[in-house]
């Protein structure tokens, strides 16, 4: 499967904010209980750019509508505290379970590389920040296989709270963040 690859266009946003609101019960591995706080951290951010990755093959030929599958969010560079931080982009990356392991991750990564290259020397970037679950092994070799480097290893960075598949009882959790970063220079 080759996944067709884009930005997102005003076009296509209705269909991108329905797919997101999937994006916070497929993204972990273990059974997270999430609420509403957790849901919208996932959802549509006017001041970001998104590329969407579509399958064509699952179309909606009754509504038009093709199958957003994953996407790349492009975080905007922002000020904190006194500290610029406009030459770094931070990207985060969600594909639908059942196209990972697909090619999905890598066409969205190379589209997105190839679209900054392009306009670089005029845009200031001079790094690419990326963060995840210590434990995404996937994710860590996808962006490894495209230079990006482990940076730093934050110990139990995110809190999460999971149901035990067995009892259903939830307990807190936290779990380790792992930053990533390509340098540009």
């Amino acid at each position: 499967m080759k996944p067709k690859i884009q930005i997102l266009t005003d076009a296509k946003l209705r269909e991108f904010i329905d797919y997101l609101e999937q994006i916070p019960y497929s993204a972990y591995q273990k059974k997270v209980v999430l609420d509403e706080k957790d849901v919208f951290s996932f959802g549509y951010v006017p001041n970001n750019k998104y590329i969407i990755a579509v399958d064509k093959e699952e179309a909606d030929e009754d509504k038009g509508k093709d199958k957003i599958i994953g996407h790349i969010c492009i975080m905007s560079p922002y000020t904190q505290y006194g500290y610029h931080q406009e030459h770094i982009l931070e990207v985060h990356i969600n594909i639908i379970p059942e196209y990972q392991h697909k090619g999905v991750g890598k066409a969205l990564l190379e589209f997105f590389l190839q679209e900054i290259k392009k306009g670089r020397k005029n845009n200031g970037i001079k790094k690419i920040k990326t963060k995840m679950l210590a434990s995404n092994e996937p994710a860590i070799k996808l962006f490894e296989k495209f230079g990006f480097k482990k940076e730093a290893l934050l110990k139990k960075e995110w809190k999460m709270i999971i149901e035990d598949e067995k009892t259903g009882k939830k307990k807190e959790i936290c779990e380790d963040c792992l930053y990533m970063s390509l340098g540009l220079e």
